[in-house]
């Protein structure tokens, strides 16, 4: 596990701030930044280094300035961690920079969550009138509402036609659910059509930060009531 970029004590953040603020100032375009996220930063630094000084100076250092620190390292933090998340999680900027700077580097360490490699079962459990009630569950475990590892819930896609959906494409997507059984609305003028949904298990994230989804369910196609 890397340790925290930001030093706890405040000598060592105010020289970690330094550095970062001026290699920015330097060259906002290295960090994958540009001229106003460094004069943003630098002016962060300079409220920072005067609350710092003030209250480490014997001759100013007072229950009022060390309040005041204090308030300002929090409030200088703020600024600074969406940019130093930022940095480090670009590829465009090198590891040699990032480390100059003073971000951790990404974690390479971490396993991909894989895509779903099982399809889910949807069912209707009930209708009236523009609300129908589906569940569903994983076909590999069906008598268990246990989704398939890495999975948070089922997307459900959703085409509504006089006639039924032959291909999940021409659906829509409605939502992902995360409990089942799961209240499915439509609008009044639906009333008299067919609603076709075709479901698949979606996980949080995967490579590149992008979600990953499973193979699709067997159509269900109902009439709207």
């Amino acid at each position: 596990m890397q340790a925290p970029y930001l030093p706890a004590p405040d000598a060592d953040f105010e020289n970690w701030f330094a550095n970062f603020s001026g290699l920015i100032t330097t060259s906002p375009t290295t960090y994958g930044l540009v001229v106003g996220d460094a004069t943003a930063i630098a002016a962060s630094y300079t409220a920072w280094n005067t609350a710092y000084l003030a209250a480490t100076n014997p001759a100013t250092r007072t229950s009022p300035t060390v309040a005041a620190k204090t308030a300002q390292r929090i409030s200088s933090e703020a600024v600074i961690r969406p940019y130093a998340t930022q940095i480090s999680r670009n590829p465009a900027v090198t590891n040699d920079d990032k480390v100059a700077v003073g971000v951790n580097l990404p974690n390479s360490s971490r396993t991909p969550v894989p895509p779903p490699t099982t399809a889910p079962a949807i069912s209707l459990q009930s209708a009236i009138h523009n609300l129908q009630v589906l569940a569903y569950y994983d076909t590999s475990t069906p008598t268990s509402k246990a989704k398939p590892p890495g999975a948070i819930g089922l997307e459900l896609w959703q085409y509504i036609g006089v006639a039924p959906a032959t291909d999940p494409s021409q659906a829509k997507l409605y939502g992902t659910l995360t409990k089942s059984p799961a209240n499915i609305g439509t609008n009044s003028g639906d009333v008299g059509k067919l609603a076709t949904y075709y479901g698949r298990w979606t996980t949080r994230s995967g490579p590149g930060g992008q979600n990953q989804t499973g193979p699709w369910s067997a159509p269900l196609t109902v009439a709207i009531v």
